[in-house]
């Protein structure tokens, strides 16, 4: 992937860009595979915009989702 990606750079112009993965129909898969998504973003004009508001999760929230996130591993 990094390989295309600088390839899109050159390609395309731009200065940036970003890679989206959907996963599941709530976050807008609309493709049923695993694939990427590989967006140029221009100083001016279009790209992929972000539009979700970041928060902060209490340190004993986060703690706990690790520990819960870690046993699914096994």
């Amino acid at each position: 992937m990094p390989r295309i990606c600088r390839a899109l750079i050159r390609a395309t112009g731009a200065t940036a860009y970003n890679v989206l993965q959907n996963n599941g129909p709530l976050a807008h898969q609309a493709v049923f595979y695993v694939h990427f998504h590989i967006i140029p973003k221009y100083q001016e004009g279009p790209g992929l915009g972000i539009g979700w508001k970041p928060q902060t999760l209490p340190q004993d929230e986060a703690k706990a989702l690790a520990s819960l996130i870690a046993s699914q591993l096994a």
